[in-house]
Order: structure tokens, then C-alpha cells, then sequence
């Protein structure tokens, strides 16, 4: 069993409609529907799980394994972000590897294919989240500098204070989204003001934004290119709109080598200085 059945006894399933029929993998016998259930053949080895034998629903059934099960249910999403949403959570969570999908991508129907490699492409990126995937999107196209994605900001005990969401690392700026699931809670609320307050006490620049801001496209950008053009001025170092996501980065370790980030000494006032 694979695609949307096989999900959800993962716990991956979104809330998209499930496909009219339960598609079964086969390497015999030919395509065809038997009641509610399409057989698909396929060539070669079909990877597997079975389930287990106290599973209430389906005890000892053979359920494709995560990263072919999510080929073979992406082409029925009816949105891209759902899509999105499930590579992301499938990663995540643990349930396969990024190679693993990219392994997977070439079962999917063709129709699947571009948006299974775009997730792919956003999440080697970094991107965490469907609003982290938008956020990235909307950068590079806008005149902003090269950023990263989910950056770790270490101190000098090797303890990680925060994930960065986006960092723009020469800038010592900090752009977080912040959902409403999870940040307006009591308990969400106090740790991303916690959070806040160390980024601006190691000298960080930190900004936030909702994910539905986000959405709001080139006026979002303007504002945060903005921002980053002021902050660029505020420690005298170079803006540079080339709009590149940087992978794999290393973390950024406290504190600072400040000397990077000091202003260029005005000649003149250098001249007049005793010797």
C-alpha cells in the first residue's frame, strides 16, 4: 500500500480529500482497479514496512516506505502547499532524508515531479515550513542581500540560544516568522521574548513577521530590503542585493569578531591625531 493510505499510518497524511481508491503497489500482473483499491504494477524492488501486528486498523499490511509514499500521493494534492507542508513534516520528523526523496521523486507520476523537486530544492535550502519556503521565494526575488535559512546561534559554552529562521550573517540581522499557533500561546509568548532579548543582547538586529505578511509579496520585501539597508548603514559595512540562499552555513559562535564590523576611520581625523 502506498500514497495517501500509507501517510497516514505514518501520521503524514494532510487534510487534502483522500483519492477515491487505495493504491497498491505491484510488480505483477498488470494496472487495474479492483473495488476501491488501483493496482499499480511497477518495475523493479518496491521498499517496504510492515505494519505492526497490535495496529488497530491494518495489522501486518506492507506500507511503502515514507519518502515513496509521498511520490506517490504529491500529483493528488490539490495545492501546493500541501505538498510543501508534507516534505517538510516527512524531513522533519525523521521520516526520511531529503536523498531519499530525491531517490523517490523519479516513481512519482509526472505530473508531481516539478513540485516534488521544488520542495526538495527549498528544504536542502533550509526551510523549515511552508511560510519559511514563501519567505525564501520572496527574498530572492527583491534586492536583498544572500541569506540563510534556520541558522544555529551558538555562545561561547557551545550551547545553541536560537534558531535563526533567516539570517543575514555580515548584517548581524535576524528575520523570524512567528505563527499564531505557536507564538501567541502563554508559553510561545514568552519564549520568543526571551528569545528576542538575548539575539538584541549579543547585538542582533531582530525583526518579526506573521506568515500572512509574508504573503503580501513586493511590499513585504520593499520593507524588509529596508530595513536591511538601514541596518547595512547603522555598522558601515557594504549592501549587496545579490538575493542568494546560502546553504549549509556554518553556526554563527559568540562573540563576534567585532573588528569586521567597525566603522572605516576617517582619514582626516586620523591626520590631526598625535603621534
Amino acid at each position: 500500500m502506498s500514497g495517501w493510505d500509507a501517510l497516514r499510518c505514518y501520521g503524514l497524511a494532510m487534510r487534502d480529500p483522500p483519492p477515491e481508491s487505495v493504491l497498491i503497489l505491484s510488480t505483477r500482473g498488470g494496472c487495474r482497479d479492483v473495488g476501491q483499491a488501483h493496482i499499480r504494477c511497477v518495475t523493479g524492488p518496491v521498499h517496504s514496512r510492515r505494519v505492526s501486528v497490535d495496529d488497530d486498523t491494518l495489522p501486518l499490511v506492507r506500507i511503502a516506505v515514507p519518502a515513496r509514499a509521498i511520490a506517490d500521493a504529491a500529483p493528488f494534492y490539490r495545492r501546493e502547499d500541501s505538498v510543501r507542508a508534507l516534505v517538510a513534516a516527512a524531513v522533519q520528523g525523521g521520516h526520511c532524508t531529503p536523498d531519499e526523496l530525491g531517490s523517490a521523486v523519479e516513481t512519482a507520476a509526472r505530473r508531481g515531479r516539478a513540485i516534488l523537486r521544488g520542495c526538495l530544492e527549498d528544504i536542502r535550502d533550509g526551510a523549515r515550513s511552508v511560510a519559511e519556503v514563501h519567505a525564501s521565494e520572496q527574498l530572492r526575488r527583491a534586492a536583498v542581500p544572500d541569506f540563510e535559512l534556520n541558522v544555529p546561534i551558538v555562545d561561547a559554552q557551545q550551547r545553541t540560544i536560537a534558531i535563526a529562521d533567516i539570517l543575514w550573517r555580515a548584517l548581524r540581522a535576524i528575520l523570524e516568522i512567528d505563527s499564531h499557533e505557536f507564538h501567541f500561546s502563554a508559553e510561545g509568548w514568552r519564549q520568543t521574548t526571551h528569545r528576542h532579548n538575548r539575539l538584541t543582547a549579543c547585538g542582533f538586529a531582530v525583526t518579526h513577521y506573521p506568515p500572512s505578511r509574508i504573503t503580501s509579496g513586493a511590499q513585504w520585501t520593499e520593507e524588509v530590503a529596508g530595513w536591511l539597508a538601514a541596518r547595512a548603514l547603522e555598522l558601515q559595512v557594504p549592501y549587496q542585493s545579490s538575493s542568494r540562499v546560502i546553504r549549509n552555513g556554518p553556526p554563527v559562535h559568540l562573540p563576534f569578531e567585532t573588528r569586521r564590523f567597525e566603522p572605516p576611520r576617517d582619514p582626516g581625523r586620523a591626520a590631526n591625531q598625535p603621534q
